[in-house]
């Protein structure tokens, strides 16, 4: 009985699971979740930073660990003549071992570095993962500005298409001469045409976008509202943020791992030393121990550990000049779209509240003045044309705004 149960549970739990996808399945796809399932993938541009972070750690405690001692086995004291070992008692079987000592804090300096060396990974895997919000983000809005375009053109199309009845009607009647109908057909194949180029980069969109979170996902339907996003913050207070950013994570790791580079290269100034210890078994007098330091003598000067100590110094600058420079880059892409998102506000406003609305005003008294016969249908076709083109520019503006709030986001970082 309880085993019977426990299958119709399972039964149960698998059919409203399946039920539960495929609704999931049928749901429009917003902007959030989609960057959401970019973020939950298994993604290997990142995870391949995460496995490098991972093996550095490891070679830190490498790096940390004593060699390995030396065991010696030998004879001492053999004679020459006859080589009898009997004969003389110095003769000894012996047996030492040897621990060589690293100089000063080298082991220490050593795990350091590649601690150091492990956070420049993994900040390196937290500026992919802000990249590829960042591309999720653009991907979701090219394919929505293509699809709103696909549904204009197409609304438009059948708007020429009813004209183009009325035309072929007028011209039957004798009222319209041929070249409207002419005219009509063009434009309307010509929409026909801009139809195929949409649904072309519509594809191109989609696969940039199911890159990161896969072709099923990015085959649904996407949301009809307008995506909102963060508005973005004062120019100076974003600039605050910008030594925030991973890739300036990265270069100050790679700099603390240069300045840990330099303590190592100074302990070559300081000896190192090994320690080792020694018995000797003879067969007709006492067995002799022997213990022993060695350390290294600087005999031949310091000029190769100044020019090491030097080098060191240079590549720590070198990174601080890096770093420097990429600030400063990061700082011009902000200043630079914290302007480009005024402008294209202040565009889409401009469309908005002037440039539509006398588009269709234009359109709806050209197409009274053609009912009531005191404008051509070349002059009707112009005005529904210029509305298409005024409508597809203010879309275009609103999905460039939004990738630019896109950009300033990936910049300062996403809201908490």
């Amino acid at each position: 009985m309880f085993h019977t149960a426990m299958v119709r549970l399972a039964m149960t739990a698998l059919v409203f699971g399946v039920a539960g996808l495929a609704q999931a399945q049928d749901y429009p796809l917003s902007l959030p979740e989609a960057v959401l399932l970019a973020s939950e993938a298994e993604e290997p541009s990142v995870e391949v930073w995460r496995a490098r972070a991972e093996a550095l750690d490891s070679q830190g405690i490498a790096d940390a660990a004593l060699p390995d001692p030396m065991l010696r086995v030998g004879l001492a004291g053999v004679r020459l003549s006859d080589f009898d070992r009997n004969r003389e008692g110095m003769t000894q079987a012996q047996v030492s071992i040897r621990q060589m000592f690293p100089r000063g804090d080298t082991q220490r300096l050593s795990r350091e570095i590649r601690e150091w060396e492990a956070r420049s990974a993994r900040a390196a895997g937290a500026l992919e993962a802000r990249r590829i919000r960042l591309n999720v983000r653009e991907a979701w809005l090219e394919l929505y500005y293509w699809e709103r375009a696909a549904s204009l053109i197409a609304e438009r199309r059948t708007a020429l298409e009813q004209l183009g009845e009325i035309a072929s009607a007028s011209f039957a009647a004798g009222d319209r001469n041929s070249h409207d109908v002419i005219r009509i057909d063009l434009e309307t194949r010509v929409l026909t045409t801009r139809l195929v180029e949409i649904e072309r980069n519509r594809a191109v969109a989609r696969a940039d976008l199911g890159r990161y979170i896969g072709d099923q996902a990015a085959t649904r339907a996407l949301t009809p509202q307008w995506p909102v996003l963060p508005p973005p913050g004062v120019l100076d207070a974003m600039r605050a943020q910008l030594v925030r950013h991973p890739a300036i994570a990265i270069l100050d790791a790679r700099i603390s791992a240069r300045d840990r580079g330099v303590e190592l290269a100074q302990q070559r100034y300081r000896p190192g030393f090994s320690l080792e210890a020694g018995y000797g078994l003879r067969d007709s007098r006492s067995d002799l121990a022997s213990v022993g330091v060695g350390v290294e003598m600087p005999l031949f000067g310091h000029s190769g550990q100044d020019a090491g100590v030097a080098a060191a110094r240079s590549l720590r600058e070198a990174e601080v000049f890096n770093r420097d420079a990429a600030l400063l880059d990061l700082s011009r892409e902000l200043v630079a779209s914290d302007a480009s998102l005024r402008q294209l506000t202040e565009h889409a406003a401009l469309y908005r509240t002037e440039v539509l609305p006398r588009s269709r005003e234009t359109e709806e008294a050209v197409l009274l003045a053609y009912g009531n016969e005191r404008a051509d249908f070349a002059e009707l076709v112009r005005a529904e044309l210029a509305l298409l083109d005024n409508e597809l520019a203010l879309y275009l503006t609103q999905v460039d705004r939004l990738k630019i709030q896109a950009r300033l986001m990936f910049l300062v970082g996403d809201p908490s």
